[in-house]
């Protein structure tokens, strides 16, 4: 039950809706999570509506959140493909159905507009919904082979973001593309968060090593970055600087034949994917977090870096730039720039100092702006303001 005009607020029913879900995806899905447990704790009433990987199916409830997976034909855990999305979407029409038939839903919430949006044409209209814009869901902020979809997807596309009560995008670089898209609607921003009590400083993995140790968590894709940190990497002499790759992905046999044609076998080391619950260890392992990505709408992997006391070294690209200020808790270089970001590397290698000053801004910023109950605050406030506009 909601409020509407003079009716108090007693408990919000949220149907949730994304085709990822851990251990499914990656930080939207991880987003999905964290928000939907911090909104029950909040007395809200949360059910998710997700895709399931080769080993769950049916339904389950964690941390108070009624989860409904859909077995879909996914190419691996982090590659959706087009088959599974189609038989999510085919699939998710009837059983959000089932569920908004058996339950009184206040508000739909949406990850993703395409494809998960898609579902609002074939659901109960008069159930009002939000949309949260991801990056790979927007029109031109992601390049690459998504990009015809995006031509041929765009007018249905905006036809989701003008039925949607309200547009929430992962950051303000992101919802200035969206405006560009649709100018007709506003767009608010909410980030991502972190869960600052497992992501926190560790100090004692750093004790009498003589390494410095640099940190890349992400999917292993071209757009990433990695090809010119490495490149980055060959240009700088000191050989006590050492690289950790953690992550898969169809780029990595190209990364690898990089790293052995730049004799930086010694250096470099790919230790493949690691479990979401071990990255607090590995990031309390490194002494500088480095991801020259050009085209993340966030970079879920900065915000964890940062809550664990890593001064982080960015690409001038994307929403990572509303949340590094150059020289503070971090350094941004121009994207592509190997040289400019083999640099701000070595400038962070032999200053002990610089890095103790960007890990105390760092664990304070996430502290003060990204917890996943203040970002779940931030939703649930949206929820009550559409709610009591219809």
């Amino acid at each position: 039950m909601v409020k509407v005009g003079r009716i108090v607020f007693i408990s919000m029913q949220i149907l949730m809706i994304n085709y990822e879900f851990p251990p499914v995806g990656g930080g939207a899905g991880r987003a999905t999570q964290n928000i939907s447990k911090e909104l029950v704790k909040m007395g809200t009433h949360v059910t998710v509506l997700t895709s399931a990987g080769k080993n769950i199916t049916g339904n389950t409830v964690i941390d108070g959140v009624h989860i409904h997976f859909i077995k879909t034909h996914r190419k691996s855990v982090h590659h959706t493909g087009m088959f599974a999305v189609a038989e999510f979407l085919i699939k998710g029409m009837m059983y959000a159905k089932r569920l908004i038939y058996h339950h009184k839903y206040d508000l739909i919430h949406y990850f993703f507009s395409i494809p998960t949006g898609l579902l609002s044409f074939s659901l109960n209209k008069k159930i009002p919904y939000i949309v949260s814009l991801r990056g790979g869901d927007v029109p031109e902020y992601i390049s690459g082979e998504v990009q015809y979809l995006h031509q041929v997807m765009q007018p249905l596309n905006r036809t989701i973001w003008r039925g949607a009560s309200d547009i929430v995008a992962l950051s303000h670089d992101l919802g200035k593309v969206a405006k560009i898209i649709e100018p007709e609607r506003d767009y608010r921003v909410i980030y991502n968060g972190v869960d600052t009590d497992r992501f926190k400083p560790s100090s004692h993995a750093k004790q009498n090593r003589l390494e410095i140790q640099l940190l890349s968590v992400c999917r292993l894709l071209p757009w990433k970055g990695l090809q010119y940190l490495l490149t980055a990497l060959q240009l700088i002499d000191n050989q006590r600087i050492h690289l950790t790759i953690v992550g898969t992905g169809h780029y990595e046999q190209v990364l690898k034949k990089q790293t052995v044609a730049s004799n930086l076998t010694n250096r470099v080391s790919f230790v493949g994917a690691i479990a979401h619950e071990q990255l607090p260890e590995i990031y309390n392992q490194a002494d500088i977090f480095v991801l020259p990505s050009f085209g993340d709408s966030f970079g879920q992997v900065f915000t964890e870096a940062m809550a664990c006391g890593l001064p982080v070294i960015a690409a001038r690209h994307g929403g990572v730039q509303e949340f590094v200020e150059d020289g503070i808790n971090g350094f941004l270089v121009p994207p592509h720039d190997s040289k400019t970001l083999a640099i701000m590397i070595d400038r962070l290698a032999v200053s002990p100092k610089l890095r103790t000053t960007m890990r105390e801004n760092n664990i304070q910023k996430v502290k003060s702006h990204f917890s996943w109950y203040y970002i779940a605050k931030q939703y649930k406030g949206v929820y009550k303001q559409v709610l009591q506009s219809v």
